[in-house]
């Protein structure tokens, strides 16, 4: 029987050990995204055969994601089936990727029922192009970051420090009011607990200061030696062209060695969407859930 505990910053080391190499590139495959999240989705990780399982919740649906590891995921996903039945949930697991589902059919062939999750796709981009942002199609991020640069000069940018940190709170707040949306206390949970654990959990973070207040931030950290994932980007739009020029500037002071950026899901939110898009991502990285039959 698996025992599924609360995932604690202490586990950071150990759920390294097993997503950095598991070849995996969705962005729920890093630590500090399970940790942050982990108040509203009650998310929990067991070590059993070799492997690295993650649990959460949704509306009291249970959810696992693709085990990571070298052991023997058919004896492990067999257990989670035997243990649902008991239990008479509905097994469901998420996050697969065409590849994880061809993995999944070859161990359990015809088990699972599979269905897209467009809200999750994750949008992957190759980095050196987010940073020269080459080519006609996007003229109109160039135009929008050479107006940013007219206005406040070239010299803007600076990775974030321990000592700037409350500033990017304090721009966050700033943020949440222009937009007055009703559900950022759970994103305001996350976003709190990345400021207040950044060097423990290894993030990477970059601003943009002008007249010496911050008026837009980024955090991210690596999934693993090729791929990078942007947790947070957060801009103030009384700033013309702060969001594309964010965008460039962290990528380019913080992920020149790694080949792929991965900027997360759109969550269905039409503008954000229509917005990762405009940035032609080489990837759209497709997400399965998979019901058992």
């Amino acid at each position: 029987m698996l025992t599924f505990k609360e995932i604690e910053l202490s586990d950071k080391k150990l759920v390294d050990s097993y997503f950095k190499t598991s070849g995996f590139m969705g962005c729920e495959y890093t630590f500090s995204n399970l940790f942050i999240w982990r108040s509203n989705y009650k998310t929990s990780i067991a070590e059993d055969m070799g492997l690295l399982t993650v649990k959460y919740e949704i509306d009291g649906q249970c959810y696992f994601l693709m085990p990571a590891g070298n052991g023997d995921i058919k004896g492990l996903l067999t257990e989670l089936i035997e243990e649902s039945k008991k239990k008479s949930c509905k097994l469901v697991l998420s996050g697969l990727t065409t590849d994880s589902i061809k993995r999944l059919e070859a161990l359990m062939p015809d088990a699972f029922r599979y269905e897209p999750f467009r809200d999750g796709f994750d949008y992957i981009y190759e980095s050196e192009q987010l940073i020269n942002l080459t080519g006609s199609k996007n003229q109109s991020k160039r135009n929008h970051i050479n107006k940013f640069e007219s206005l406040y000069g070239k010299n803007c940018y600076e990775n974030i420090t321990k000592e700037s940190l409350p500033q990017c709170k304090e721009t966050y707040y700033k943020w949440a009011a222009e937009h007055g949306e009703d559900d950022l206390k759970s994103e305001y949970k996350a976003f709190k607990d990345a400021l207040n654990h950044f060097e423990e959990l290894g993030l990477k973070g970059g601003l943009l200061r002008v007249d010496g207040e911050v008026c837009a931030f980024a955090l991210g950290t690596e999934l693993s030696k090729d791929v990078f994932v942007v947790h947070i980007e957060k801009g103030l739009t009384d700033h013309p062209g702060v969001y594309p020029t964010i965008n460039r500037e962290f990528v380019k002071n913080n992920c020149t060695a790694y080949r792929y950026i991965n900027r997360e899901e759109d969550m269905g939110i039409e503008g954000l969407r229509k917005s990762k898009l405009s940035y032609h991502p080489a990837i759209l990285l497709e997400k399965h859930n998979a019901y058992l039959k």
